[in-house]
């Protein structure tokens, strides 16, 4: 028997055609803002450049519509949203940086992370020296120490390892990558699972 392949192609379900991009409005781009912010948290220049993508695929989509004057509408509502507190470039830092500390982040991968939302090294260093300083006065590093062990617990590997498979190289290696000194390194995996349960819930 002979197969009609035209006709097996013909029905096939039509793909879903793309939406095409939205003409750029004030009230489009609020509305846009909102939704976004209501979904992520955003300091403001990363929150800006979010807002010019969907500008750039809409100008590219539209021709009529004028690129740097679009770009002036995301200008405004940046500083509109900044001046009615949305955008809280300062409260953004702080949670962004409790909220990787509490995974275990270590202070290189936090900067180098913030960093992808355009938020200055040196803006990020200051949030963590306070944030540190708040969890152990007395010897900021401990925090470091404590985020290493974070995740080591979330890896399962040093202490809290499950199996003696790997050696203690390769967790060197693993906690070096994740941007963790040769001191804390060391530290971490010289504690038993006992020791290391004890810090992460704060027991002397």
């Amino acid at each position: 028997m002979t197969i009609n392949r035209d006709s097996k192609k013909n029905s096939k379900p039509d793909a879903p055609k793309k939406r095409a991009p939205k003409k750029i409005t004030e009230t489009y781009l609020h509305n846009s803002g909102l939704y976004y912010l209501q979904r992520f948290s955003a300091g403001k220049a990363h929150f800006r450049s979010v807002m010019l993508r969907k500008v750039r695929k809409s100008c590219l989509y539209h021709e009529d519509q004028d690129f740097d004057e679009c770009a002036a509408l995301v200008d405004q509502l940046a500083d509109k949203f900044e001046d009615t507190g949305l955008l809280d470039d300062a409260a953004y830092v702080r949670g962004m940086v409790s909220s990787l500390r509490r995974r275990g982040l270590s202070q290189r991968a936090i900067v180098a992370k913030l960093a992808h939302k355009r938020i200055e090294p040196d803006t990020t260093l200051q949030a963590l020296d306070t944030h540190d300083r708040d969890f152990a006065p007395d010897e900021e590093s401990n925090a470091e120490k404590r985020a290493a062990l974070i995740f080591c617990r979330r890896k399962k590997i040093g202490p809290f390892a499950l199996n003696d498979k790997k050696t203690r190289e390769q967790y060197m290696a693993t906690l070096a990558r994740a941007g963790f000194s040769f001191d804390t390194v060391n530290f971490v995996l010289n504690m038993n699972i006992e020791d290391g349960q004890d810090i992460l819930m704060g027991r002397p």
